[in-house]
């Protein structure tokens, strides 16, 4: 009788979920605080080393040389990143984005100083289909970019041989459409932002 009683069935339960839900919200809590400032710092440094990698500037594993690197060869403003090259070249950087298959994907792209070639491109984010659209993050697929200038022509996969083809990605072809309108717009609009117009 006594496990039928209103306490046991409807207040005690009410009781247990709460106690259950405060100490999973108070470890979560925890969790977030104590990992916030490292969470933030990598954040920081995945920038950087995506700003330099669309700058075609090689960078170290080290976190203190990346950011060394960074500190002394990129300087931002408005959103534009302007890179001074090892050779001294100067190269601007631009954040784009453009929805993919899953969600938005967002790049960085760097163009030459006179404006008319990519220097390359970087991935910040991205939430496409691992093994398929996310082989946007493969060095092969980002290094098709370098030295070329669109409008952009989507081709099949390791066909692209003019310098305003880019190879698809077997199985992915949402995706890739989604880079190729993201490249075009980056093409288009670009050379002007820089500039200021």
């Amino acid at each position: 009788m006594k496990k039928e009683s209103f306490y046991f069935k409807r207040i005690y339960p009410l009781l247990f979920m709460l106690i259950i839900t405060a100490i999973c919200i108070s470890i979560t809590a925890g969790l977030f605080l104590t990992t916030q400032d490292r969470v933030t710092v990598n954040e920081s440094l995945f920038l950087r080393k995506t700003v330099l990698e669309a700058a075609g500037v090689e960078y170290p594993d080290d976190f203190a040389a990346i950011t060394e690197l960074y500190e002394a060869s990129v300087r931002e403003n408005n959103g534009i990143y302007s890179v001074t090259t090892g050779d001294g070249n100067k190269v601007s950087v631009l954040p784009f984005s453009g929805p993919g298959l899953w969600g938005t994907i967002n790049i960085m792209v760097g163009y030459n100083n006179s404006l008319d070639a990519l220097t390359g491109i970087g991935i910040v984010s991205q939430n496409e289909t691992p093994g398929l659209g996310a082989r946007i993050e493969e060095s092969w697929f980002k290094q098709q970019f370098v030295g070329k200038w669109g409008p952009f022509t989507l081709v099949e996969e390791g066909t692209a041989d003019q310098p305003n083809e880019i190879d698809g990605i077997t199985g992915a072809t949402r995706t890739s459409r989604g880079m190729q309108d993201i490249l075009n717009k980056a093409v288009a609009e670009g050379p002007a932002l820089v500039k200021g117009e």
